[in-house]
């Protein structure tokens, strides 16, 4: 079974978080995602979603501390355990962890204190330290590898095939690697192939088009093609519309309803 999300962080600038839960439920999407929950009313949100119909999907548990940093392991496994809280209070049973975090100034940067292989090494032993965490809690924390382009640049997992590495190598049920085919198209392609080969261990996809990271159709990426594909190949999850709206971001629902009635 296929479900359905769409991020409402990029969309409705200057709105109050409920107020755009309301506005995308409204829209007819009742699964929603957003970045950071620390500086939210985490109360206000929930009573929002029960009286929209509406579940919180995921949120990010990455915040000033990153997953391929050895010399603040216990910052950060102190942070998963106030997320797993946080998850908890809102009925969310999914986390999303970048492998770096990011500052004013982009992405945290640790190439000129760690090989790539340490920053592995470390992202491999953080993730065994959580999941213990999250198995007691029932959740699921996703591994998310982004680009490492622009204000992205000096992130550590940049490719689907070295985060399934990593995934599989943690070898916890409550670790899985979420695919974003905007990061993915950056760096290497071959959608199709990199999600069916690890659909084991991709239970949640990100959708934006390339280069510019708005709706479907707006860029090179064949969504028609991948989608049918994907279902056509089994795949069981959720799809989460995670992009910049071009215009309005009424404008780009019809083409996010029509992704969704290729899953069907």
């Amino acid at each position: 079974m296929v479900d359905f999300a769409i991020n409402i962080e990029p969309l409705y600038p200057g709105a109050d978080i409920c107020e755009k839960i309301r506005k995308v439920s409204a829209a007819g999407f009742h699964g929603v995602e957003f970045w950071s929950w620390d500086d939210r009313d985490l109360n206000r949100i929930k009573k929002t979603c029960e009286e929209c119909g509406t579940k919180v999907k995921a949120f990010s548990a990455t915040k000033e501390w990153s997953l391929c940093d050895r010399e603040h392991r216990a910052e950060y496994v102190d942070w998963i355990g106030k997320s797993i809280e946080a998850a908890k209070q809102l009925d969310c049973d999914t986390l999303i962890l970048f492998p770096n975090h990011f500052t004013p100034e982009g992405c945290a940067d640790f190439r000129d204190r760690y090989s790539r292989e340490a920053m592995t090494a470390n992202i491999v032993h953080n993730l065994e330290t959580i999941a213990p965490m999250l198995e007691k809690a029932g959740i699921t924390a996703l591994l998310e590898p982004l680009c490492n382009a622009g204000a992205d640049a000096g992130m550590s997992v940049t490719d689907t095939a070295a985060g399934a590495d990593i995934v599989r190598a943690v070898d916890s049920d409550h670790i899985r690697l979420l695919c974003d085919v905007f990061h993915m198209q950056i760096m290497h392609g071959n959608l199709l192939s990199n999600i069916v080969e690890n659909m084991d261990i991709v239970p949640y996809l990100h959708l934006a088009d390339a280069p510019d990271r708005h709706e479907p159709g707006t860029g090179e990426i064949n969504f028609d093609y991948l989608c049918r594909e994907l279902k056509k190949r089994g795949y069981e999850g959720t799809v989460c519309f995670e992009y910049f709206p071009k215009k309005e971001a009424e404008e780009g629902f019809g083409v996010l309803k029509k992704i969704i009635e290729l899953f069907q």
